[in-house]
């Protein structure tokens, strides 16, 4: 019986799936999306939940930026997140950059890589108080993973946390003394 209701489940996923691939954008409402919302926080399937994250990637959904942050931070997650950050690189992040660093130190590769391209897109147009805020963060967890990580080479999270305070430590033209 068990083997039946899996097979359902999966064909009625799949269902799903085709149905939010097959949406049009341009005709979506607030109410829709916010119906879209509330689907996206209580599904289990990965790629019904990555789809909707496109989804409002697609029509810029700024609302559902905290709600995805949640979701890639969540440890049932962990190794299914990347393209969650993958929805977040075309909105605008400035308000969200600690949780995209966090990301960096915390993540696995997928979503690591996608997070520090967030970093090299949104890292010039932050504040020179929000980098020194941002490299405090990355230094104290720079040390952490110096310390405890055994994987130190090229994609380690210490490699990316390194390489994100270099982009960091440049300052704006403007901001300079």
């Amino acid at each position: 019986m068990d083997e039946i209701y899996y097979y359902l489940a999966k064909i009625m996923n799949t269902e799903l799936y085709r149905l939010f691939k097959d949406i049009d954008t341009k005709k979506l409402t607030d109410d829709n999306q916010e119906e879209l919302l509330r689907f996206f926080m209580v599904t289990k399937d990965n790629a019904i939940r990555n789809q909707i994250a496109f989804i409002f990637s697609d029509t810029n959904y700024e609302k559902a930026i905290p709600f995805i942050i949640r979701k890639i931070n969540q440890k049932e997650l962990f190794n299914y997140n990347g393209s969650l950050v993958y929805a977040l690189q075309e909105f605008d992040l400035r308000k969200y950059f600690i949780q995209i660093l966090k990301i960096i130190c915390t993540q696995e590769y997928e979503a690591r890589l996608m997070a520090y391209e967030i970093v090299i897109k949104t890292g010039p147009l932050i504040s020179d108080k929000m980098k020194d805020k941002s490299l405090n963060i990355l230094e104290e967890a720079r040390l952490q993973l110096e310390a405890s990580a055994t994987d130190k080479g090229e994609d380690s999270a210490l490699h990316f946390v390194e390489k994100t305070m270099e982009i960091l430590q440049t300052r704006s033209p403007a901001m300079r003394s």
